[in-house]
């Protein structure tokens, strides 16, 4: 069964072999995988794994498997008839601005964000000096070679004074970084690169690059090993890379201890002088914190404790002898202390902003919440899910302030340079585009002003007709769970309107309102776009997180189908137009939802999923995420991950609703596998007459840094799968001619 000669294959004839109309029960079927089943067993209960070969991906009847899959689903998808109109709509729509900016960072008297001008395929790199509006390209990777594939740009990182910048990149959506150090006045690319780069930090006189880099796996390591014994390495701008030195991190300073499982950084800060340390568990927000002086980089000794796990701290901030920290210690909406770096003893703690029904976790875990300028601290929060920024001036006694937008929309993100006044929002809204705004506190804090940068252009054709409202769901147990509801003026509320509904709902994500020209067109058609902000999001603080993770799970796409529930109850929708999309953690929402109540959607987009949630941890991103999902080595985890398992609740004999899986080849934070093992569990148990679909997209990986093309692709879709198994009587596939056939060698 290893070897090509007895891989499924599939023969399909291309697009154009497509003629009449046809009901999916007349279409040939993708090729059927085998069944292999291999059973474990988890504290005395058996579990059945019929697709277990199929996490070898390099065995070729897999690889087969998957390709044949792949071009099966490519050409029905192609097929449909309204398919090209709605994908050419689209990239109109995506392409609507002149230019889009995104990622705007401010350092010295340079200011650097990413740019992509109208139909190009992936944003680029761009500085503007002072004031001025002329601009430069620094780092364009639609001019690069990805080795066959698209290349990205992941991450990058200026110095202080802005003279230099860190671009992280990488091909084909893998997520596998270099990292390269351009001179910001000439574009010059200094000769070292770092590869393995996971992320860094310029010294602040900016001779020094510190950055977090993987150790290179040895041959035969377990795929696990990818994350563990990190470390943070100091490097001398123009010399050789093989002379660096560890810094911090994993065995590196005796004073801090760190476990082959956690992650450690540190930081210096321009207006301080004194260095912080941070250990933590991937993606649980709290930190362990340390800090110690300028020098401790090169003595790897100093180091002070200033807080563990158990007080909860998840952001902070230097600003002279100032230690600020967020915490959400008795206070699960978050609290601001701050301390003398000195002597920063908690008991000794200063809170300068209590906890309230705003919540200071951030969007995302990781999130960074305080943001120093010179004139104040400025704080990003969330309140209901609305993103705010306030100012809080840095003498004692001292309230904060909150920032007003010039119009009704939701703060994204704070931008600050600790050297400077004020600070840049990215503000937003459902149903507008909105800009970077730049906020100015005036002379002491007087006649402060706000304005529109620019840096998004106002002459975009965007839809004008878009109406958003905020409703709230009841879920089983009484929970009423924020629901946001976004249509085209108009519409009747009779149950016949086609709706997407999406959620997400972990690692405490906030889904807060931002407008996407990705939905113009299933909108501009009288489509309704639904968010469901479920349980295991932050939108209520860390209660609302806690209560959707683990042994709480449930609530997650409990919530979810509760809020489909609403949407019919409340005419919005019906079953026959109702159809749920998402993606990554969002798959343990999709996966169950599906597997819960098979009946209640027409179609069910799951991308990128967790489905195998008990295989999880074999993954090399499977350790890093047990702080969020659990551990089957522990019987409360293995009941948690059962329980959230899409995967292990498909049930033979069941009429699911249609489906399209999707995986990326490529993907670094759920491995392909999980998609693969999804569908063809779900191929198998269906009886009923909807399509189940996987599509493997060999150029993506988990869709983070796709091309603009990649979006108009994968979103077209999506949208026209629902409309297809809507039975909207522009959508539906032709049948194949009798010159195409599909075989499956077993």
């Amino acid at each position: 069964m290893r070897t090509a000669q007895r891989a499924m294959l599939l023969c399909l004839g291309a697009a154009s072999l497509f003629s009449s109309s046809a009901t999916w029960a007349q279409l040939p079927k993708p090729p059927v995988a085998p069944v292999k089943t291999v059973v474990d067993t988890y504290f005395d209960q058996k579990i059945e794994d019929p697709y277990r070969y199929m996490e070898d991906q390099k065995d070729p009847a897999v690889v087969g498997w998957m390709k044949a899959q792949a071009d099966y689903t490519r050409s029905v998808l192609d097929s449909i008839p309204g398919r090209k109109e709605f994908a050419a709509k689209m990239q109109t729509y995506m392409n609507a601005a002149e230019y889009t900016v995104s990622d705007v960072q401010v350092a010295g008297n340079y200011t650097f964000y990413r740019k992509r001008k109208q139909g190009q395929n992936i944003a680029a790199l761009y500085v503007r000096e002072g004031k001025s509006k002329e601009e430069r390209v620094l780092f364009d990777p639609n001019k690069f070679d990805g080795g066959g594939h698209h290349l990205s740009l992941d991450q990058y990182s200026p110095s202080w004074d802005g003279k230099y910048v860190a671009v992280g990149a990488s091909p084909g959506g893998s997520e596998e970084q270099t990292a390269h150090v351009y001179e910001t006045s000439t574009g010059r690319e200094l000769p070292e690169s770092f590869e393995r780069f996971e992320g860094g930090i310029f010294s602040v006189d900016g001779k020094e690059f510190y950055y977090m880099q993987r150790n290179k796996l040895a041959a035969g390591a377990p795929p696990t090993d990818k994350y563990k014994k990190l470390r943070f390495y100091a490097h001398r701008l123009g010399t050789d890379t093989s002379s660096d030195k560890a810094v911090f991190g994993f065995g590196v300073v005796p004073e801090v201890r760190v476990e082959e499982d956690e992650v450690a950084s540190a930081s210096p800060s321009p207006v301080s002088s004194y260095l912080l340390g941070t250990v933590g568990k991937f993606v649980a927000p709290e930190q362990e914190v340390y800090i110690a002086s300028a020098g401790a980089f090169e003595s790897k000794t100093g180091w002070k404790k200033v807080a563990s796990y158990s007080d909860k701290i998840t952001d902070m901030a230097l600003v002279g002898d100032s230690l600020y920290l967020v915490t959400l210690k008795d206070a699960p909406n978050g609290k601001i202390l701050r301390l003398n770096a000195a002597d920063p003893d908690l008991s000794k703690a200063e809170v300068v902003l209590p906890g309230s029904n705003a919540v200071l976790t951030g969007s995302y875990v990781g999130t960074n919440v305080l943001r120093p300028a010179k004139d104040a601290l400025y704080i990003q929060q969330a309140e209901a899910g609305i993103g705010q920024a306030l100012r809080l001036r840095y003498e004692p006694g001292a309230k904060p302030e909150r920032i007003q937008l010039p119009f009704d929309g939701s703060v994204d993100s704070v931008t600050t340079d600790p050297a400077q006044s004020g600070a840049l929002l990215d503000a937003t809204s459902w149903t507008a585009p909105g800009d970077y705004y730049r906020y100015d506190p005036g002379e002491g804090g007087v006649s402060s002003t706000i304005v529109a940068t620019g840096l998004e252009p106002a002459n975009a054709i965007d839809p004008t007709d878009f109406v958003s409202e905020e409703r709230k769901a009841p879920a089983p147990d009484g929970t009423l769970i924020p629901l946001s509801i976004i249509y085209k003026k108009g519409i009747k509320l009779d149950g016949n309107n086609p709706t997407a509904l999406i959620g997400y709902g972990s690692y405490g994500d906030v889904w807060k309102p931002g407008f996407s020209r990705r939905y113009s067109e299933w909108i501009e058609r009288g489509g309704v776009l639904a968010v469901a902000h479920v349980r295991g999001g932050g939108e209520y603080g860390e209660a609302w997180r806690l209560a959707g993770q683990k042994l709480n799970k449930h609530n997650t796409w409990g919530d979810f189908i509760a809020c489909a529930q609403f949407l019919i109850d409340q005419k919005y929708t019906s079953t026959p137009k109702l159809g749920i999309w998402s993606q990554s953690a969002g798959g343990i929402l999709i996966g169950r939802a599906v597997t819960e109540r098979p009946d209640l959607f027409a179609a069910a987009v799951d991308g990128v999923p967790c489905s195998d949630m008990l295989r999880e941890e074999t993954g090399a991103n499977g350790p890093p995420n047990v702080p969020e999902y659990g551990t089957v080595k522990t019987r409360e985890g293995f009941e948690g991950l059962l329980a959230m398992s899409a995967y292990a609740h498909v049930k033979a004999g069941t009429k699911y609703p249609a489906i399209l899986v999707t995986a990326g080849a490529n993907d670094p934070r759920v491995d392909p596998w999980e998609g693969a093992k999804m569908a063809a569990r779900l191929e198998a148990a269906n009886t009923g007459d909807k399509p189940i679909l996987l599509r493997v997209n060999y150029d993506a990986g988990h869709g983070i840094t796709d091309t603009i093309s990649q979006q108009v692709s994968d979103w077209t879709d999506i949208f026209t799968f629902f409309l297809w198994n809507f039975g909207d009587k522009d959508f539906q596939p032709a049948a194949l001619s009798s010159q195409s056939s599909v075989a499956a060698v077993k």
